[in-house]
């Protein structure tokens, strides 16, 4: 009998397994639709350190969808490969626009006290609450100790070396909880690979690899806080590569941002700071472009969330053509001429007016006459966010030219006064209004029974919450399922009907009795 048990046991563990093998294979290809978990607008991290991260969330494709912004537009865009002109080149003023024109809302030092519980647990705070410290991993918090004597607020970049006053260094981008001892150990030291730098992976002892995460977050800085130098508070600034500065080199910064891809962690961390802040860092969402910005090759079969470098190299933009040699060829042939015949006075004179001549007519032959201009669709307003008349953008301008005037939100429709939810969203809203009631104290209105009964109303409107809730989790099951549940059952089913099939037809053959 007990031969019989075990064997019974091995068929329905086998069938187990065939369907966690379902299961997995589900569940892996619909990894990219996250599902957030919130208090209130505030999104939890819901990625995990050193899970690299292959898909663009929804909320990063929304970013850059409402901006009106495509990785191939930003990509077209001039870069340079001299470090002196990477701040006054087309990508670095269209990327800057954009992650300082959606900032709604900048952190305060005091408040990301009890932010970085959103921004910084792993996992939404499923397996614990408390929050990843940054270099080392340790968990920490969240709740804060007087005084930071648990873990402290590490400004990556560090302020000794900043230009940011004011809001950026309270920037929660760029802030991150540390524990007390790791935030002491890093001091204000550049990071680095060589003697002399800091490398983020020491905490850890190499658990974590921080490198990328480090490069994305100096070049944030860099661009969306306009941090083109360092001070070394000595009354000087410095560049932000070398030891007074912040990183040790471009060569270093780049290096780090392929061989440390962008981890799930990393790239839910975005979509929290966007809840709270409203802007992204643009170079966790798409890594290839800190390549293009300083006029390097994007690395072949580089894995990004985009996943734009997959196939192969994407090409650096090709730099606007520099005209000084043919301006100084034709000065020097029209001052030779003119030598021959005047004075060195008159040159010098006939010289400025010519140049002064020819500028200005560089400049109304190089007007944007708007050729490549586009419509955009007029977008909806909706109960909660704004929407835009119809409007034509010119890329080369890079802005609207008429149109696109913002359309204000049309708020909540809700049927009656006492009705409890909208019309257009959904959204519920609590039922405060004066029902009108009959005989029974029903309300003749919204439907709601039992008016008249407080408690019994409440319960009705949390069953309808609830119910609300439980279609909305059915959904988004159904959605990421693949496989309807009753097939699975039904698989499941077949399975153990045919093994119990199996083991009455041939059990004297399978187990023999004992003679």
């Amino acid at each position: 009998m007990k031969t019989v048990t075990r064997h019974y046991i091995s068929l329905m563990l086998t069938v187990v397994m065939c369907i966690g093998m379902i299961f997995g294979i589900n569940v892996t290809a619909y990894a990219d639709n996250v599902d957030y978990v919130k208090n209130g607008k505030y999104i939890y991290n819901w990625g995990n350190r050193e899970e690299v991260a292959t898909f663009l969330s929804q909320n990063a494709i929304a970013f850059y969808e409402d901006s009106n912004t495509s990785y191939a537009e930003l990509a077209a865009l001039s870069g340079s490969s001299i470090e002196s002109s990477v701040s006054s080149s087309e990508l670095y003023k269209e990327l800057q626009n954009l992650m300082k024109s959606n900032q709604n809302y900048q952190t305060s030092y005091d408040a990301t006290k009890n932010l970085f519980q959103y921004t910084d647990c792993q996992n939404s705070g499923k397996n614990s609450k408390k929050i990843s410290s940054f270099y080392s991993g340790k968990e920490v918090g969240p709740a804060w100790v007087s005084g930071g004597n648990e873990w402290n607020r590490e400004h990556t970049w560090p302020n000794s070396k900043g230009n940011m006053a004011g809001n950026g260094e309270n920037d929660i981008m760029m802030l991150r909880p540390t524990a007390s001892s790791e935030n002491g150990s890093r001091g204000n030291t550049a990071y680095g690979k060589s003697n002399g730098y800091y490398n983020p992976n020491n905490e850890s002892g190499g658990k974590h690899d921080l490198r990328g995460d480090v490069a994305r977050i100096m070049l944030y800085v860099y661009v969306r806080w306009n941090c083109t130098k360092a001070s070394n508070n000595d009354g000087n600034w410095y560049s932000i590569f070398g030891t007074k500065g912040v990183i040790e080199s471009p060569d270093v910064m780049l290096e780090w941002i392929e061989e440390d891809p962008v981890d799930t962690w990393e790239l839910g961390r975005n979509d929290s700071v966007e809840s709270i802040t409203g802007t992204r860092n643009v170079f966790v969402d798409y890594p290839e472009l800190a390549f293009v910005l300083f006029g390097e090759q994007v690395p072949s079969n580089y894995t990004t969330p985009s996943g734009n470098a997959k196939n192969g190299t994407t090409p650096a933009p090709t730099p606007t053509p520099d005209n000084s040699n043919q301006n100084n060829t034709q000065n020097n042939n029209q001052n030779n001429t003119q030598n021959n015949t005047q004075n060195n006075t008159q040159n010098n004179s006939q010289n400025n007016t010519q140049n002064n001549t020819q500028t200005n007519s560089s400049t109304v032959s190089n007007a944007c006459g708007h050729a490549k201009a586009y419509k955009v669709a007029a977008e909806e307003p909706r109960c909660e966010s704004e929407g835009y008349t119809e409007g034509r953008y010119c890329p080369d301008c890079k802005r609207y030219i008429s149109g696109h005037k913002a359309v204000d939100a049309t708020g909540h429709s809700y049927a009656g006064e006492c009705d409890a939810f909208c019309d257009v969203c959904n959204a519920t809203r609590e039922i405060d209004a004066e029902h009108t009631l009959d005989d029974d104290g029903n309300c003749t209105v919204c439907g709601e029974v039992d008016i008249q009964n407080p408690d019994a109303n409440e319960e009705i409107v949390e069953n309808t919450e609830d119910e609300i809730q439980d279609a909305d989790s059915n959904e988004q099951a159904s959605e990421k399922g693949g496989f309807a549940w009753w097939i699975i059952v039904v698989v499941a089913v077949v399975i153990v009907g045919a093994g119990a099939v199996v083991i009455v037809i041939y059990r004297d053959k399978i187990w023999p009795k004992e003679i």
